[in-house]
């Protein structure tokens, strides 16, 4: 393969924990954000997203947390009075989570890898 850097591609399975570090810990962003509101459905999602969160960055059942993580994100830009994030971040968040679904949960994850 050619490579810029050939040194370098020894850290290529790191690159899934840092995908799934960055979307676990902007999901806990957005789940405190929504658990200071007062709707009892803003506060239920924001829940359902810090759960989300704590299964992505401890890798464990990495592949479904994606799933909710893609379902959550897309409810989030379908009904804007639940948006916690600017839509550009959401959009951004959706590619995360399909790409932890499509390429799995990545190094130090509790996953069997398939």
């Amino acid at each position: 393969m050619l490579s810029l850097f050939p040194e370098l591609l020894f850290l290529a399975p790191f690159s899934a924990l840092v995908l799934r570090i960055a979307l676990a810990a902007t999901l806990a962003y957005s789940a405190w954000r929504h658990e200071m509101s007062r709707e009892t459905l803003v506060r239920l999602l924001g829940a359902v997203e810090l759960g989300i969160a704590a299964s992505l960055a401890l890798g464990w059942g990495a592949q479904a947390g994606a799933v909710l993580a893609a379902a959550t994100v897309a409810a989030s830009l379908a009904i804007p009075r639940v948006r916690a994030l600017p839509p550009s971040t959401l959009w951004l968040l959706l590619a995360l989570s399909l790409s932890i679904l499509v390429t799995g949960a990545g190094a130090f994850a509790f996953d069997l890898p398939l």
